[in-house]
């Protein structure tokens, strides 16, 4: 079924087939709308530097399923086809910033080296591999969180040493001086206190990494 694009009384005609569960109008809204909301979503990604949306069509098949829901829920009502465009633009814009969020949880937990291809300090596999222990997997899932939101130089030295490597070691692979190896530890674990300190991490997990809650300057070893 085609709809002329500003036919809104036969648009709102196949809206109500949608509202009834037909296939087929489901079918044809999607064959209607698709390339617009691919084309916006696209349009998005380019402008605003969504590099980690890679997949689009993904966004736009979520975007029909959410305004499908929506629509058999009584929370969209057919008022021309603008605002259902609009409906349908705003529906992306939500689904692939949770695609963004998703994105920076499953970085922060993997903390995956793209240049060597591999996992270099796995928190998020060690915490699931501790199901019977709730209180251990949630610290070393916080931890890995904090450890992700260093910058990239105190973060490679921060897994470094959680890795076992001495400064001298860490100075070998790095190319980094013993003075530069040190000074970006001791600054890593500031930063890394006051960001587990500001999600209750030292009270609830400080005894487990070494970490006190009186002052101290960070991880002992």
């Amino acid at each position: 079924m085609t709809v002329p694009d500003d036919d809104d009384d036969a648009l709102a005609s196949l809206l109500e087939r949608v509202a009834a569960r037909d296939p087929a109008a489901e079918e044809a809204l999607c064959r209607r709308f698709w390339p617009f909301v691919r084309r916006r979503v696209e349009e998005a990604r380019r402008r605003r530097n969504w590099f980690w949306l890679g997949d689009v069509e993904g966004v736009v098949q979520d975007v029909f399923t959410q305004f499908f829901h929506a629509q058999r829920a009584g929370r969209f009502a057919f008022e021309g086809r603008r605002r259902l465009e609009g409906f349908l633009v705003r529906t992306a814009f939500f689904v692939a910033m949770n695609q963004k969020d998703r994105a920076g949880r499953e970085r922060a937990l993997s903390l995956f080296d793209e240049e060597e291809g591999r996992l270099r300090f796995d928190v998020a596999a060690l915490a699931e591999a501790l199901p019977d222990q709730l209180d251990r997997a949630e610290c070393l899932r916080l931890l890995a969180r904090a450890i992700a939101g260093l910058n990239e130089n105190r973060r490679e030295v921060v897994e470094r040493t959680l890795l076992g490597q001495k400064v001298r070691e860490i100075c070998a692979e790095t190319g980094r001086s013993a003075a530069s190896v040190s000074g970006l530890k001791f600054n890593a674990f500031v930063d890394l206190r006051e960001a587990l300190a500001a999600v209750g991490f030292l009270g609830r997990c400080g005894a487990m990494f070494g970490l006190a809650a009186d002052g101290e300057d960070g991880p002992r070893g």
